[in-house]
């Protein structure tokens, strides 16, 4: 291992950042050095990649209508697989695999027109991929039919779209419409708690836009074959290798550490339409989640704005805090309010090697520290 790195990016004094002594680092028990990704691949690996394959052309939202500008469902996975699935409004879990059948992944993406918790206009869209375009119709047919058993409602059209299929409920104010494009069926589930009297119209209207959006996106899809789902690359550039692993009491089914294209990655994003600029400016092109993430930009000084970026981001909710000791271009966060216990501010660091910023989260002081120096020592690791 490399004993000493060079920081990247100027201090507040406006000078070139100290050297890291990365021996003087406390990392505690979290691994430092890199460790070969392919070890987590299981039988969930293949539609899991597919999913995020999907997901690349899966728009955000707010790139469907500006005004669904936050996501608040912080620790959701987006991939959809065969055992790790969610269910659709008004369907009971264990209707699903019925439901299902010829059901190989998918992608999902949310989004709401509020920053905080309270009712507003909200927005959820699937898109399942299934072996055949038969499987898919199916699949359509039977989830409509089965909402509108479980939930009546009205039929309603979606203008351009006349194979679609869709009911609105006044009782609940929920829109539903499912349509399929080949051997992929895309579902839009729209809420709208607070109009008086409930209206369907602005919710048709945006379905109708989500599905022209999500069928001209999802022309850059290419499908794997299914048999090739199981040899998918898990982590051609090495970067969920650097990444700080999740713990065991963070796994669920299996080890869900993914790498992902920034378009899927902005799905994870709390606040996707500023996120989104950030991105941008960042060139951001790769990002990898495990138990921390790490955001690949375009060079150093990219690294730094979207650490800026980042932290301003994320100042409502947070207060700044040490970082930790002899990692002095570490930018570390406290929870702003104790008294609220909210999963989407736990404390935080914000790391930055070379072209590489890393988040980690801790749940105290000592182990928020010991995270990010390893996290640290990852990503400047030599051999």
């Amino acid at each position: 291992m490399v004993t000493a790195a060079s920081g990247c990016g100027q201090d507040d004094s406006g000078g070139a950042a100290p050297a890291i002594d990365i021996s003087a680092l406390d990392s505690g028990n979290y691994p430092s050095v890199p460790r070969d990704a392919e070890a987590i691949r299981s039988e969930q690996t293949g539609p899991a990649l597919e999913a995020v394959r999907i997901g690349e052309h899966v728009p955000l939202p707010v790139e469907i209508d500006g005004k669904f500008a936050f996501q608040r469902l912080v620790n959701t996975d987006r991939r959809l697989t065969p055992d790790n699935n969610s269910t659709p409004y008004s369907i009971d879990r264990e209707e699903l695999p019925a439901l299902l059948q010829g059901y190989v992944t998918g992608w999902e993406a949310s989004a709401e027109r509020r920053a905080v918790p309270a009712p507003g206009r909200s927005v959820e869209m699937r898109v399942l991929r299934f072996t055949d375009a038969n499987h898919a119709d199916e699949s359509a047919r039977r989830l409509a039919e089965r909402q509108a058993a479980n939930l009546p409602g009205e039929a309603v059209s979606i203008p351009g779209f006349p194979k679609a299929r869709a009911k609105w409920s006044p009782s609940k104010k929920f829109l539903d419409a499912w349509l399929t494009q080949d051997a992929l069926l895309m579902y839009v589930h729209m809420d709208d708690p607070l109009t008086e009297p409930p209206e369907a119209a602005p919710l048709v209207s945006f379905a109708q836009k989500a599905f022209t959006d999500l069928i001209d996106a999802l022309k850059g899809y290419s499908p794997s074959p299914l048999d090739n789902l199981g040899t998918l690359p898990l982590d051609p550039e090495g970067l969920l290798g650097r990444t700080l692993p999740l713990e065991d009491n963070q796994k669920r089914k299996y080890d869900q550490s993914v790498v992902m294209p920034a378009q899927a990655a902005m799905h994870f994003e709390r606040h996707p339409g500023l996120t989104r600029a950030a991105f941008a400016d960042a060139e951001v092109d790769l990002v990898a989640y495990s138990g921390g993430r790490v955001y690949r930009t375009a060079n150093a000084d990219a690294a730094e704005r979207l650490l800026a970026a980042f932290a301003e981001l994320d100042a409502s909710g947070y207060t700044p805090m040490d970082g930790p000791p002899k990692l002095p271009t570490a930018k570390c966060f406290d929870t702003k309010d104790k008294k609220i216990d909210s999963p989407q501010y736990p404390p935080v660091c914000f790391v930055i090697f070379d072209r590489y910023v890393a988040r980690v989260a801790g749940k105290n002081t000592q182990q928020l520290h010991q995270k990010a120096a390893a996290q640290y020592k990852l990503l400047a690791y030599q051999q």
